[in-house]
């Protein structure tokens, strides 16, 4: 593995501060006047300010995109194949605190489809009701991350929420520099444009296009997870989808009405 220690900007941040410290070292070996001596140390110090401030851009980024994006890949695609082995293959539904008795959203993969009603979220499978798998969503901890350190306050309208996706998603988490969320009945369409992590949208849409509606990654799964909670509706991951010509995920979501 090849460690590019040096680029650019490091290299030019080191030569202002050789200039800075020849500056200095002129006006304090010659002693060429008062004034000139002051106009090397002014000419040094701004030196030296210019290569503190292109130091600082001398890093890459502390991690690479591409590494964090297939981070959850295979996590994703184990736990879909141990759902389909049990025969469940059910989207993912996102339940309201009401209807699982628990403090948080949950994840519920049933059979084949939510006929709604009550799931105790005691164990992963629910002894009582619907057949499925109860699982907690991906994005848990972002969520309760967001609540400790931000008191995150979630809204109960749509004009609230969608900017709220926009600061969590795009402006706190930094997955997209740019959300779109529209808002049609009971459908909700949310685009991520240039998606930071879509690597691993792609490796996980290459080993099964089901993945992403059953066990959705953080991203995905933050935004059902806080539409439900927000509107206390169920809301079910419909559709997830990668447009690779503007690097942008699309993520459907459909309101289960009467939940």
């Amino acid at each position: 593995m090849k460690v590019k220690l040096l680029n650019m900007y490091f290299v030019a941040a080191m030569l202002f501060m050789a200039a800075a410290a020849g500056f200095v070292a002129i006006a304090l070996v010659t002693s060429p006047g008062e004034f000139v001596t002051a106009a090397y140390v002014i000419s040094g110090l701004v030196c030296a300010i210019t290569g503190i401030f292109l130091f600082t851009f001398s890093w890459g980024e502390p991690v690479d995109p591409h590494f964090v994006g297939i981070l959850p890949v295979q996590g994703c695609i184990n736990l879909c194949r141990i759902a389909a082995d049990l025969g469940i293959n059910g989207n993912a539904y996102f339940l309201p605190p009401r209807l699982t008795g628990e403090a948080r959203v949950m994840q519920f993969n049933p059979d084949t489809t939510y006929s709604g009603g009550m799931v105790p979220a005691q164990g992963s499978f629910p002894e009582t009701g619907q057949k499925g798998l109860v699982t907690v969503p991906s994005c848990d901890p972002l969520i309760q991350d967001l609540r400790k350190r931000n008191g995150l306050i979630i809204p109960n309208n749509e004009e609230n929420l969608t900017q709220l996706l926009r600061e969590t998603v795009g402006e706190f988490f930094e997955m997209a520099p740019k959300i779109s969320v529209r808002w049609n009945g009971s459908r909700i369409a949310i685009t991520l444009h240039r998606y930071r992590f879509i690597d691993g949208c792609r490796i996980i849409s290459q080993a099964s296009k089901d993945c992403c509606i059953k066990n959705p990654c953080p991203a995905c799964s933050l935004c059902g997870a806080l539409i439900a909670e927000g509107i206390d509706t169920v809301v079910m991951l419909e559709q997830c989808s990668v447009s690779d010509s503007h690097q942008d995920v699309i993520i459907t979501c459909t309101l289960i009405s009467g939940s």
